[in-house]
C-alpha cells in the first residue's frame, strides 16, 4: 500500500512536469508574436532642415520639383498662375497668369509637360514645361484637387476619400480606390498629392485640407500607412483661415519641400520611415489582411489546454492525498482509535 501511494505521487509529478514543459514551449511563442506586433509600430516624423522665403501672395495649390526647380500652381479666380521658382531663394524665375475663369489646382510633371487640374471647370490643362504654354487639355467629371504621377499612372484626388487612378495619355479612369485607416475609417478631404517610389512600391503623400497633417497611403488599395504631424510648422504660418498647409515636392531621398497657401516660408524637411513597415501594426484590433481570428482561436485552444491540465493535476492530487491517507492509516496502527470494548473499560472502573 505504501508503494502504491508513492507511485501516485510520481504520476502527479510527471503530469505537472508535462504541463510546465508545454507552457514553457508555447507561451514564449505567443509572447514573441505579441512583442513583435507592439514593437513594430512606426513613428512618422517631420524633421525641419531649413527654412526659405516663399511668396505670401501665392495661394499654393500644387508643388512639384523638376530639374532643380520648384513648379508651383496658385489658385483663386483672377489670381491663378503657373510658375517656376528657385527653391533656395524663393524667387520666381518665370510665371504665366491664367484667365479669370480658371481656379488652378494641383500639378504634376509628365513627359516634359505639366498637367494642371482646375477646381470646378472639369478641365486639366497640359503645359509645355519649356515655355509654360498650353499644348492640350483633358476633360474629367467632378472637382479637381491634387494630382501626381507615379511613373506608370496619374493619381488624382477630388477632396473626398476617393482617389482615381488614370491613364497618363488618355486621362481615362482605370480604377478608383478609397483611402482608409487600419479600422476602415475613410480619410476625407485629401488634397495635394506627391507620388514617391519606395522599396515596397508606389506610395503617395497627401495633404489633408484644413488639417496640419500629411498622410502616406498605398495607391494600389488605399491603405493608410503613415500619418505625419506638421503642426509645429503650420503654426508659424497660421495668420489667416485660408493659410493652410498645402504643397509637397520631393527633393531627394527622404527630403521634401513643403509650404502652404499664402505662407511666407517654404521648408526643406526630412520625413521618416517612408519605406519602412507596410502598415501601422496593432495588437488588439487590426485592419484588413490580418490573421487575428487565427490568433484568437489559437489563444482559446491554449487556454483550454492549460485549464484542462490544471484540472487534471488538481483532481489527481486530490485522489493521491485521499489514497495517501488510507494507505498511511492502514500501515500506522498506533494512530488508530482505541478499539477496546466499552464494557471492558466500564468493567475495569467497577473493579475499582
Amino acid at each position: 500500500m505504501e508503494h502504491r501511494s508513492y507511485m501516485s505521487r510520481a504520476g502527479g509529478g510527471s503530469l505537472m512536469l508535462a504541463s510546465l514543459i508545454f507552457l514553457t514551449v508555447l507561451l514564449p511563442i505567443f509572447h514573441a508574436e505579441s512583442t513583435s506586433n507592439s514593437d513594430t509600430s512606426v513613428e512618422y516624423e517631420i524633421v525641419l532642415l531649413s527654412e526659405h522665403y516663399h511668396d505670401n501672395e501665392a495661394f499654393t495649390q500644387g508643388l512639384e520639383m523638376y530639374n532643380g526647380s520648384i513648379y508651383e500652381s496658385t489658385g483663386l479666380y483672377g489670381s491663378s498662375s503657373l510658375r517656376e521658382v528657385d527653391p533656395w531663394s524663393g524667387q520666381v524665375i518665370r510665371s504665366v497668369a491664367l484667365n479669370d475663369t480658371i481656379f488652378s489646382e494641383g500639378i504634376t510633371v509628365y513627359n516634359e509637360t505639366i498637367i494642371m487640374l482646375t477646381w470646378k471647370s472639369e478641365t486639366a490643362y497640359v503645359f509645355d514645361i519649356k515655355n509654360l504654354t498650353v499644348v492640350s487639355s483633358f476633360s474629367y467629371q467632378g472637382e479637381g484637387w491634387g494630382i501626381c504621377y507615379d511613373g506608370e499612372y496619374l493619381i488624382m484626388s477630388n477632396g473626398t476619400s476617393s482617389i482615381s487612378i488614370r491613364d497618363p495619355d488618355s486621362f481615362n479612369v482605370l480604377r478608383v480606390v478609397t483611402v482608409t485607416d487600419e479600422l476602415g475609417n475613410r480619410i476625407n478631404k485629401i488634397n495635394e498629392l506627391e507620388c514617391i517610389s519606395t522599396a515596397e512600391g508606389s506610395r503617395v503623400l497627401a495633404n489633408i485640407w484644413q488639417d496640419d497633417r500629411i498622410v502616406l497611403f498605398d495607391p494600389s488599395n488605399g491603405t493608410l500607412l503613415g500619418d505625419f504631424d506638421a503642426s509645429s510648422i503650420s503654426e508659424k504660418n497660421s495668420d489667416g483661415i485660408n493659410n493652410v498647409l498645402n504643397g509637397i515636392a520631393h527633393h531627394n531621398s527622404s527630403e521634401f519641400w513643403i509650404t502652404g497657401k499664402n505662407w511666407s516660408s517654404m521648408y526643406l524637411v526630412s520625413m521618416t520611415n517612408l519605406s519602412g513597415v507596410e502598415k501601422v501594426k496593432c495588437f488588439t484590433v487590426c485592419g484588413q489582411n490580418n490573421n487575428s481570428p487565427l490568433k484568437a482561436i489559437s489563444l482559446v485552444l491554449l487556454m483550454t489546454v492549460i485549464f484542462s491540465i490544471s484540472f487534471l493535476y488538481l483532481d489527481q492530487k486530490t485522489r493521491n492525498e485521499k489514497n495517501q491517507e488510507i494507505d498511511e492509516s492502514n500501515n500506522r496502527h498506533d494512530e488508530l482509535p482505541d478499539v477496546m470494548p466499552a464494557s471492558q473499560r466500564r468493567g475495569g472502573d467497577q473493579d475499582d
